[in-house]
């Protein structure tokens, strides 16, 4: 009889690590709390103009996304880099002119991130994937495992988590209760983008390419502290996306745009303005990407990767995987990908699959 395993999770991580256990013969099911597949993977489509309000941009060192990206057949491109760039080091000293090197390119995927996502889902087994099933409890028995949402209590040999380790302990209760070392690092386990907000601005045509420009900012003051161009490679939409300064949590959203708007204006003139749309999204809004019992004041990526996430609990009926337990590229869509091939590892392993 194949072994049964709830994902928790249908970000990158979850799907891939249920396609490869479904490759392997293991009955699976994916519970997701979101309406959506992709967790922090958001692409949003906004007249016609494709912008990512979460994961977008990887390298050439992101080897095993890299070869996931062709496994499953995801076009991608370079981003668009050409042109005049700018920085700003202090709010006193205007944004300066900068050339970005062009000798380690990031790349975007053609028809926004979430294709790859798509591609990812499109193999799995139908009704695979539960959406708005937001787990709320997990009990461990002799023999088998209990997972309970509002809706369904499913009964399974074995449970994977790919949510954030801090989401994961505020938000789910377990019987018996996890290891103290556990519960510990994992409100101190940094979540990838928990801070960010996400801001994308649609546009009729590339002014700035028609200035020179390559529309990338880097700044110390923001709002925005990094923005580049998104367009799409066959050059009929145009946008500017990147992050605002966690700083602007503090503003309603009109104070925001109004900040974004002169900023954009004292780098691009008054062509910034004349934007189709805008949008954005404040992660650490979002109730599945950041917990309320997450610690202040931690650094980007702290405790991603750590040891405690590596032990199998329960008797190998809980590993604890996603992003952030990778200790390569934890957070990033590397490090999603490197944890869904090292758990699956484990139960290959350990079920001599």
């Amino acid at each position: 009889m194949n072994k049964t395993i709830v994902i928790i999770g249908a970000g990158l991580s979850g799907l891939l690590t249920a396609y490869r256990l479904q490759e392997l013969g293991f009955n699976v099911k994916v519970l997701e709390a979101r309406s959506r597949i992709g967790g922090r993977i958001h692409t949003v489509e906004s007249n016609k103009t494709k912008v990512e309000m979460g994961a977008t941009w990887f390298n050439d060192g992101h080897y095993h996304l890299l070869d996931v990206i062709e496994e499953f057949n995801v076009p991608y491109f370079e981003q668009f880099m050409t042109g005049i760039s700018y920085f700003q080091t202090f709010s006193n000293v205007p944004p300066q002119e900068i050339a970005v090197p062009s000798d380690s390119p990031s790349y975007r995927f053609k028809n926004g991130t979430v294709d790859l996502i798509n591609a990812i889902f499109s193999k799995l087994a139908p009704e695979t994937v539960l959406l708005n099933e937001k787990v709320d409890k997990v009990i461990f028995e002799e023999d088998k495992a209990k997972v309970v949402t509002k809706s369904h209590t499913l009964v399974t040999d074995v449970v994977i988590s790919t949510l954030p380790p801090a989401v994961l302990i505020d938000q789910i209760d377990f019987s018996p209760s996890l290891p103290n070392e556990l519960l510990a690092v994992a409100e101190h386990t940094h979540t990838w983008m928990q801070d960010s907000i996400k801001v994308a601005l649609t546009y009729k045509n590339p002014f700035w390419r028609a200035q020179g420009k390559s529309g990338t900012i880097f700044s110390n003051v923001g709002p925005l502290t990094e923005f580049y161009d998104q367009s799409n490679v066959e050059n009929n939409s145009f946008a500017l996306v990147g992050f605002a300064s966690g700083s602007c949590a503090r503003f309603t959203k009109e104070q925001r745009i109004e900040k974004i708007e002169a900023q954009l204006k004292m780098v691009f003139g008054d062509d910034a303005l004349h934007y189709e749309a805008y949008h954005e999204t404040a992660w650490f809004n979002e109730e599945f990407t950041k917990s309320d019992i997450q610690a202040d004041h931690l650094f980007p990526h702290q405790n991603g990767g750590h040891a405690v996430f590596s032990k199998p609990l329960n008797g190998n009926k809980l590993f604890i995987s996603g992003a952030e337990t990778s200790k390569h590229h934890s957070g990033y869509m590397e490090g999603a990908i490197f944890a869904a091939e090292s758990v699956v590892a484990k139960l290959k392993k350990l079920h001599n699959k």
